[in-house]
């Protein structure tokens, strides 16, 4: 068997093409969600927990709606609201992981929580980088066990 007869095996198998759909929609999402926090913070100077909180809200839309018509599509025969408030149940979860991981490594950096205030642009960025990481693999185990089943 040849290394791509093997690849295209593997993509064939619909959890793997479940989590290439979540996480390009998870990518445009975080775009999202960075693109609003990274304006309200810089430009407006907002917290950067209530930045965060704004921002989570619309991005949490936009996974719903692509997520519902293209990655669990035949999953759930629900109706929307129930799915949606599932989803955002999950979501909301994953809004709390983030902020507890982003503060996690503000800690490390400054010795301190960081409620009030902003982070440098170099602590947001790795605080921001680790949690994406970890909050996307909550969101997707999460919504395929749970939201869309």
């Amino acid at each position: 068997m040849t290394q791509s007869a093997s690849i295209g095996q593997f993509m064939q198998k619909r959890g793997v093409r479940q989590f290439a759909k979540f996480c390009i929609i998870g990518f445009s999402s975080m775009i999202i969600d960075i693109g609003i926090q990274l304006y309200l913070i810089r430009a407006l100077n907002w917290n950067w927990i209530l930045a965060q909180t704004l921002s989570f809200c619309v991005a949490v839309s936009n996974g719903y709606i692509w997520n519902s018509l293209w990655t669990f599509r035949s999953i759930s025969d629900r109706k929307h609201h129930e799915t949606y408030l599932k989803f955002v149940g999950v979501n909301i979860i994953g809004l709390l992981l983030n902020l507890l991981i982003m503060n996690i490594v503000f800690l490390l950096f400054t010795g301190h929580l960081l409620i009030h205030g902003n982070p440098s642009k170099i602590q947001w960025n790795i605080a921001k980088g680790c949690a994406v990481v970890l909050v996307a693999i909550w969101n997707f185990y999460a919504s395929k066990k749970w939201t869309f089943t």
